[in-house]
């Protein structure tokens, strides 16, 4: 059986017209210096938990749980191709965000969803959000959350 972790997205691929997610509101931590992407770590999931956490996102298991299944195990298209975690789009073209690096999807999930949340159970805030399109979406991150 294929180990998900083994899989995982090792370095970045570069393309043109890259969407960079550098406006970060919040604390020191979230506001984290931009490094070359020569310096940036690889994508893996103890690498992903840990930049969710420096980002200061709430839920960092909930929000991994959402990257593993927006990428299948980070080896969808929209994550090799555009180092997008959380399926990401422009709300005006619908498109998929680019990303530079992985780590800019991190960050853009708190500038683009997180932000706006205030309390109670995150799950529920997710689906009333319409965070997802398919109705089995909090039911499938649950899933997930039970494998990691």
């Amino acid at each position: 059986m294929d180990n998900p972790l083994q899989n995982a997205v090792k370095r970045p691929v570069k393309h043109g017209n890259v969407v960079k997610a550098h406006s970060v509101t919040g604390s020191k931590s979230q506001r984290r210096n931009i490094r070359g992407t020569d310096s940036l770590p690889e994508l893996t999931v103890p690498n992903l938990i840990e930049e969710i956490r420096l980002n200061g996102i709430k839920y960092p298991k909930i929000v991994l749980a959402q990257a593993i299944l927006e990428t299948g195990w980070f080896k969808s298209s929209v994550c090799r191709n555009k180092h997008n975690l959380f399926g990401l789009t422009n709300p005006r073209t619908g498109e998929y965000y680019e990303f530079a690096h992985w780590t800019e999807s991190v960050r853009a999930y708190y500038t683009k969803v997180q932000y706006r949340y205030k309390g109670g159970n995150y799950l529920l805030w997710l689906k009333n959000i319409g965070y997802a399109e398919d109705t089995g979406y909090i039911r499938a991150v649950i899933r997930v959350l039970r494998q990691i």
